[in-house]
């Protein structure tokens, strides 16, 4: 979570782009507001996320198709 720098509040949200040539003004970041002072500003995108992680979606789908594999072979075993 990043901090406003203008002043050093921890409560921001995502704010949505404003326009699609915002987005690619600003690579690498996401777009945000500090809820003390109302300030809107860009920060760098934490990778930490395991949303942005590849393995992770990965194993995901992965496990989605499988779960919806055995779910269909069981229904037609019992039909």
């Amino acid at each position: 979570m990043p901090t406003c720098p203008r002043c050093d509040g921890t409560d921001c949200r995502e704010s949505p782009w404003k326009s699609a040539d915002e987005r690619l003004a600003h690579p690498g970041e996401r777009a945000w507001r500090c809820m003390s002072c109302v300030h809107r500003f860009h920060a760098p995108v934490s990778r930490g996320l395991l949303r942005d992680n590849p393995i992770v979606a990965a194993v995901g789908g992965g496990t989605l198709l499988l779960t919806i594999a055995v779910i269909v072979i069981l229904w037609i075993w019992k039909s």
